[in-house]
């Protein structure tokens, strides 16, 4: 899929576009409104020269998609842009809290600098969980997120029950919304603080990496099986949102999967056992590089090829289930043909442009030092301080948002400016990341071709168009479906 030589534009009617050859010779051509169209060679070059006959069907529909700007294609176009963007305007909306970096596993995969159980040194106080509150409701955002992490964020407690309480009573008393999400192997859980975490609202995240044997050498916990535990407090869980009378089409335990090497010959059976414990939608995520040394990235690590290999064959298999009417969908399919297929802003800090580092997420360590992203503190732990924006115990939110860093990073991420990004026909639909591109090249700013994740994202991106392209109007309807997201936030509240 190289980019061939096009026409010259003699066109004076022809919108800003960009083009991708794909293996049909047909061309798939987008615009900056997420818009797109295939052409083929020749309908092309009719339309860079403006040669094509204004009354055919193709003409309207390049009309009406603001490749052919008239002065009503125009305003679509600015309208749209805008709504696509809207995320730009609203100041850090997830807060990442690392409550602890202790944690009651030993995942071989592990990137988040763990800490052995007894070492209580590496927890948040209640003081710096209190500064870090404060500096959280300074952030413009009419609506925060605060989000526990870890090490295992139940490991410390006190800190997250006291954040949820302090959190509420500054929201009660501004006036703003605020939501939170626990991220937890779930090990540690009780009665009590199961209680707490559903009175109060809280989102429960956790790991499920596919069936016992696979999600246990993943996830080793001494003297039990993780999987075990893990499927025990799920159920658990899901059945006191039912039994308090919850919708539970929304109210459930969220799992990711974490992709390893031993994983990429099991997708499928990854995928019967997200169906097999009721999910409705399966996160293959790439395994993170961040904290690796070089002898664990061999046992543990893959090529970009071998990842979308893995993929594709998930996702056609989870396609083929849905063609036999089981429910289930791939969440990064679904973020991206989100932007492909409508105007809705799913606001995944991956996938914006710029990046969501510092402008759309901020991240808390335990000893109150600030972070652009999570993946800024992995670095961090790495030993090298880059991405710390500030110190809660210092500074001001006003402080943090105007550090060099984070003008950096977005200047770092607007792919407008970036090489092989400006030019790409998947501009409309991206997102780079600064951070892996320093942790991986040496430099904030992404280096075609040779960089992993762009690999990644185009080739599954080159895999939905065609699917798109080849499936007709029974696939566009399948995958539409993928594109349908309810909000959940509201199902999550505390009981007054």
């Amino acid at each position: 899929m190289s980019k061939p030589t096009i026409p010259q534009l003699k066109n004076p009617d022809v919108g800003h576009f960009r083009f991708r050859q794909f293996d049909d010779g047909r061309f798939l051509i987008t615009n900056d409104m997420g818009a797109f169209v295939w052409l083929s060679p020749e309908d092309l070059d009719a339309f860079c020269r403006g040669n094509l006959d204004h009354d055919a069907p193709l003409y309207r529909e390049l009309t009406d998609k603001g490749f052919i700007l008239t002065p009503e294609s125009e305003a679509q176009l600015i309208e749209r842009i805008r709504r696509r963007s809207d995320h730009l305007f609203l100041g850090p909306i997830l807060h990442i809290l690392i409550t602890t970096l202790r944690c009651n596993q030993k995942c071989r995969y592990c990137h988040a600098s763990r800490k052995a159980m007894n070492r209580k040194a590496f927890d948040m106080s209640l003081e710096t969980a209190r500064q870090s509150v404060d500096v959280i409701f300074e952030s413009p955002s009419p609506h925060l997120t605060i989000e526990f992490q870890g090490g295992e964020p139940l490991v410390n407690w006190e800190v997250v029950r006291f954040v949820v309480e302090y959190a509420y009573k500054l929201a009660d008393e501004q006036g703003r919304g605020v939501d939170f999400t626990l991220v937890s192997n779930l090990s540690l859980l009780d009665d009590e603080k199961l209680d707490f975490l559903i009175d109060n609202g809280v989102m429960i995240c956790t790991s499920l990496d596919g069936p016992a044997d696979l999600h246990d050498r993943n996830r080793p916990m001494p003297g039990a099986s993780s999987h075990s535990q893990t499927i025990t407090w799920m159920e658990k869980i899901n059945a006191a949102y039912e039994s308090r009378g919850l919708d539970t089409s929304l109210a459930y335990v969220n799992a990711l999967a974490t992709i390893s090497k031993s994983t990429l010959s099991g997708g499928r059976d990854l995928v019967d056992e997200y169906i097999k414990r009721g999910f409705k939608v399966v996160h293959l995520r790439p395994l993170n590089p961040f904290g690796f040394g070089e002898k664990m990235w061999q046992r543990e690590g893959y090529t970009a090829e071998e990842f979308l290999r893995f993929y594709r064959d998930a996702v056609d298999y989870i396609i083929e289930l849905n063609r036999q009417g089981i429910e289930i969908q791939e969440k990064t399919a679904s973020l991206f043909l989100t932007r492909i297929l409508t105007d809705d802003n799913p606001n995944f800090m991956d996938l914006r442009n710029p990046c969501g580092a510092a402008i759309g997420q901020i991240a808390y360590n335990y000893d109150g030092r600030v972070y652009t992203c999570d993946e800024g503190r992995m670095v961090s732990e790495m030993g090298d301080d880059l991405f710390c924006i500030g110190n809660v115990a210092e500074n001001t939110y006003d402080d943090i948002i105007h550090h060099d860093s984070v003008g950096s990073l977005c200047l770092a991420s607007c792919l407008e400016s970036l090489p092989g990004c400006a030019d790409c026909a998947y501009n409309p639909y991206c997102g780079v990341c600064p951070v892996y591109n320093f942790q991986m090249q040496g430099d904030l700013f992404a280096l075609q071709p040779a960089n992993d994740r762009c690999k990644v994202q185009m080739g599954i991106q080159d895999y939905l168009f065609t699917l798109l392209r080849d499936g007709g109007d029974e696939m566009r309807h399948l995958l539409d479906r993928w594109t349908i997201e309810r909000d959940r936030s509201g199902v999550y509240r505390r009981n007054d």
